[in-house]
């Protein structure tokens, strides 16, 4: 709300002069009013309503009138010291800001400030302590992977306000892992809607949006994983649908930040919510009975829709190579319960499967294994499974799929 009244005053030229302001009244407040200021500044600052240029314009006319409101408020030098180092920890004032302090204040008031100052820095600051544990905690979960206990302490940790650097902490450690950490860093931001508000994950979503350059350095495909990971928690409800258009305008039209805007709306309108639920792959969530209900759902679309190249795909997103031989068994199995046109269609999959590398031939081996010690089973439903099973293995065989050894291989199973 204060995001969108700053921007309604359409008076950029008058921003240093609110950060002054603001923080000149809270002096005549209490120690949590002033604290309440400084994350409301840093707030305006993530949602770019403010610059970091007119914070340190504002903090320098407060530097610059300190002497005379020192005659009403006493203790200001320490109040403003909070706010410097504040700042300065939050990273929105740079630490050579501390040179010009003097020059500013005078040289008596302002080297007390910088004194001050630098007091609070090595102390060090509360807010850097708990950014330092919000770090440990996420990096233990990577590896524990126990959620429960990470929410737990995260919840002990009375992070508050800096729940945006929760949800920060937990995207800048994730873009860097494997799809399987991604996915337990979705469903860590999902269990954490429990603990903070939507403005904590809109604040440290942005937060991560505005580094994606210095990210970028690390972690190339930088703005497609973002994109990932937006479009997942708006079809978890960790954001609302309407997060990209409450994006600050000049993060959405940087090059980077505009990718990962366009990847998120083609997710959304392209694909359905169970699609995106699975954005990581589905073999990122490691349940074997997942993984099972998922190849079973994917062929079963492939019979009916008749996609080839959308059913390579989902198998490539499966990211479980060693799961081969039940994708083959699934396809072998629809082929033979359909027989004619089905059994044309299984061959076509598995051979598209085999040329892109979705599948191994030591997993299809494997999965034909598995269709004939499961055919006295089938043939209770399909009576002529057997003479089906031939047919498919000899279309196998003419097409190079199978070598033609593969049918004394199957007597011997049966055998």
């Amino acid at each position: 709300e204060a995001a969108n009244s700053v921007a309604e005053l359409k008076a950029a030229s008058m921003h240093s002069e609110l950060v002054k302001s603001i923080l000149r009244l809270s002096m005549d407040k209490n120690d949590e009013s002033r604290k309440q200021v400084v994350d409301l500044i840093a707030s305006l600052c993530v949602r770019a309503a403010i610059e970091a240029t007119d914070v340190e314009a504002g903090v320098e006319l407060i530097l610059k009138q300190l002497s005379d409101i020192l005659l009403d408020v006493p203790k200001a030098k320490e109040y403003v010291a909070h706010f410097v180092a504040h700042f300065i920890d939050d990273r929105i004032l740079p630490e050579e800001f501390l040179k010009s302090v003097p020059e500013m204040s005078g040289a008596e008031v302002g080297k007390s400030v910088v004194e001050l100052v630098n007091g609070l820095m090595k102390l060090p600051l509360q807010v850097t302590i708990t950014k330092q544990k919000i770090r440990e905690i996420v990096q233990e979960y990577f590896v524990s992977d126990d959620l429960q206990e990470t929410e737990a302490r995260l919840t002990e940790l009375k992070a508050g306000r800096l729940g945006h650097e929760v949800v920060k902490r937990v995207l800048v450690e994730a873009l860097e892992k494997k799809n399987r950490e991604r996915e337990r860093a979705s469903v860590l931001l999902s269990a954490l809607t429990r603990d903070y508000g939507t403005e904590q994950f809109f604040e440290g979503f942005t937060k991560v949006l505005r580094s994606i350059d210095d990210l970028a350095l690390d972690t190339p495909n930088v703005a497609e994983v973002l994109g990932n990971f937006i479009a997942r928690a708006i079809v978890d409800d960790v954001l609302p649908p309407v997060f990209l258009d409450l994006v600050p305008e000049r993060v959405g039209v940087s090059e980077r930040g505009g990718h990962v805007v366009a990847h998120v709306k083609g997710l959304l309108e392209q694909h359905s919510s169970t699609r995106i639920m699975n954005v990581w792959g589905t073999g990122a969530k490691e349940s074997v009975d997942e993984l099972k209900d998922s190849v079973k759902t994917l062929v079963e679309e492939y019979f009916v829709e008749g996609e080839l190249n959308e059913a390579v795909r989902c198998v490539q997103e499966l990211e479980a190579p060693f799961f081969g031989h039940e994708v083959v068994k699934r396809i072998v199995y629809l082929g033979v319960e359909r027989g004619g046109d089905g059994l044309g269609q299984s061959q076509k999959l598995v051979k598209a499967l085999l040329d892109s590398g979705s599948l191994q031939k030591s997993q299809l081996t494997m999965g034909m294994g598995r269709v004939v010690m499961g055919l006295s089973d089938l043939s209770l439903d399909v009576p002529d499974a057997q003479t089906r099973f031939d047919s498919l293995t000899d279309m196998f065989i003419a097409d190079g799929t199978l070598p033609s050894s593969f049918k004394a291989h199957t007597a011997a199973i049966r055998a």
